[in-house]
């Protein structure tokens, strides 16, 4: 048997490279691949409806994202609100087995005790939300031979790497096409929430689409050179593009590109999935060039010693706090 030795992956030398925003736009882009302007329009279709408590609209609607590719999100919104009410995209976690078979449900429920639900307490808030469901999870699930749920994911990541694309361009298509949605709901200001690897989606996103005004990310905070040269930890497939590390660029630096808009992280010191080498590098990475740059203080964190990767009541509220300052007002 051939012996691997324990250092067989080195991290490449000088990496990642030191280079300015607009070059790190500019390879990052590139490499993420380009977005065209749709060939289908949303085609938009309510399809229920029922009251929550709290006087909460839950919606159920359809809209395409691509040619033969409808997906199905949920839209929360006040019974009164106004028509122009601040929108957010909420898009759900990612891990363990309970939340692919159900997606956007995850956080959907009318439990305003309950931090997880942030779709209905950011709608109970005064929000219009819209959580769509993510490839692989709820009604976009797809079965690929004898494999479930992450498995059923790598092989879509798989498939899509080998027309040019990755999961991550995917996602970033995906959201935009929701955000579009937002927009002919009436949303001016539009914002994103997500937790685990929908947090992961979320800075992507605002990274990628300047509509994003203000992003609220809870954990999954990864770090390319530090999840596989340091730590050989494993999470959701979003980070992966091909070339990246080729191209001497990491997450940190495509994160710091979201200023001057603004970015809420929540972080527990307890989360193993995310350690503080790489939560500590987004933050640097923004503070850097906001200070370097002499833009407004555009990151706001909140961090709890005892907490690992769950979203606490007092990080919630000092979440829905942000986007309630960073969006327009609402009107009651």
């Amino acid at each position: 048997m051939i012996k691997i030795p324990e250092n067989f992956i080195n991290k490449p030398k000088g990496y990642p490279k030191e280079l300015e925003p607009k070059e790190i736009k500019k390879r990052f882009l590139s490499l993420l691949g380009e977005f065209k302007t749709p060939s289908v329009p949303l085609n938009i279709k309510v399809t229920d409806e029922k009251i929550l408590k709290g006087n909460i609209v839950k919606q159920k609607i359809e809209y395409d994202v691509e040619s033969g590719e409808r997906i199905s999100a949920f839209h929360l919104f006040p019974k009164n609100s106004s028509k122009n009410t601040p929108g957010i995209i909420s898009i759900h976690a990612h891990g363990g087995e309970d939340i692919f078979p159900v997606g956007k449900d995850y956080h959907c429920h009318p439990n305003p005790d309950d931090p997880v639900q942030y779709s209905y307490i950011l709608a109970l808030s005064g929000f219009r939300v819209l959580a769509p469901d993510s490839l692989c999870f709820g009604e976009r699930q797809t079965k690929w031979g004898y494999s479930t749920y992450l498995f059923d994911e790598i092989n879509a990541h798989m498939e899509l790497t080998a027309r040019g694309k990755s999961l991550c361009w995917k996602s970033v298509w995906d959201n935009s096409r929701a955000i579009k949605v937002l927009e002919f709901l009436g949303a001016k200001s539009i914002g994103s929430i997500g937790w685990s690897g929908g947090s992961t989606q979320a800075y992507i996103l605002a990274a990628v689409n300047e509509k994003i005004k203000a992003s609220v990310c809870f954990f999954s905070f990864m770090t390319l050179r530090h999840q596989f040269y340091q730590y050989r930890l494993g999470h959701c497939l979003y980070h992966f593009i091909p070339g990246m590390i080729e191209s001497g660029i990491d997450w940190d630096q495509v994160v710091s590109l979201i200023p001057p808009r603004k970015i809420f992280l929540g972080w527990g010191a307890k989360d193993k999935g995310t350690p503080e080498s790489m939560y500590k590098a987004f933050v640097n990475a923004i503070e850097n060039r906001c200070r370097k740059e002499n833009i407004p203080k555009s990151i706001f964190l909140h961090e709890e010693l005892n907490c690992g990767h769950i979203i606490t009541k007092k990080m919630l509220k000092n979440a829905v706090n942000f986007l309630q300052i960073n969006l327009k007002s609402i009107e009651k």
